[in-house]
């Protein structure tokens, strides 16, 4: 069986960076990340490939991933006292990710996997606004081993497990890395990093967390 869904030619917001009074702020990653196999205004990354996220899955594996695979509503981060509610976001007519407007919330991105599913599930926040930190605003804090719980609409919660960090420019990150399929267990966090630039009203990269599900 194939799952798949296709983005020919579109450019994808992995998170909104409005106009903030913190644009001095510290949203540097503090070291070096390790190599990896990445209302509402966007930032742009554009995407090249026909496919972003393709499954394919013989009926053993499908009948274990429904065993894993929720609706995620809430993504509770310890490491970095995150408490946050997750909307379901997809694309805006002009073909970019949405994000939700409230910069408290996280949007997954549900045009792609599930949190659970093999492939890779994204979720994406703001790291800031004109009041103060967004939701991810220490998503640069967080280590290799660190644990993000997501809770699904059915109670039931997952554990992943922070296994890499990546900084990329804002326009060339590796779209397939992040939101393509892979035969892991996959939740990306997405969110705003580095120097503000008014001439584009937001920031110049895009900070990626790479995780993977802790399966029992």
């Amino acid at each position: 069986m194939i799952k798949y869904i296709a983005f020919v030619g579109i450019a994808i917001c992995l998170v909104a960076c409005s106009p903030s009074q913190n644009e001095t702020a510290d949203t540097s990653v503090s070291s070096n990340p390790s190599n990896s196999n990445s209302g509402m205004k966007q930032e742009q990354l554009e995407y090249n490939s026909e496919t972003a996220n393709v499954e394919n899955k013989t009926s053993d594996s499908i009948i274990k991933d429904k065993e894993y695979h929720l609706t995620p509503k809430k993504i509770t981060i310890d490491a970095i006292d995150v408490k946050s509610e997750i909307e379901s976001v997809g694309l805006l007519d002009n073909g970019e990710m949405a994000v939700p407007e409230d910069f408290t919330k996280t949007g997954w991105f549900d045009l792609g996997t599930k949190p659970g599913n093999r492939g890779s599930a994204v979720i994406a926040g703001h790291v800031d606004d004109k009041t103060g930190p967004g939701v991810f605003f220490d998503l640069k804090d967080l280590k290799i081993g660190d644990e993000v719980n997501i809770t699904g609409e059915d109670g039931r919660t997952l554990t992943f497990e922070v296994v890499d960090r990546q900084v990329f420019p804002k326009d060339d990150a590796p779209i397939e890395d992040i939101f393509g399929y892979t035969s892991r267990r996959m939740l990306n966090l997405i969110t705003c990093i580095g120097t503000f630039d008014h001439s584009i009203g937001g920031r110049t990269e895009r900070l990626v967390v790479f995780t993977e599900l802790k399966e029992e």
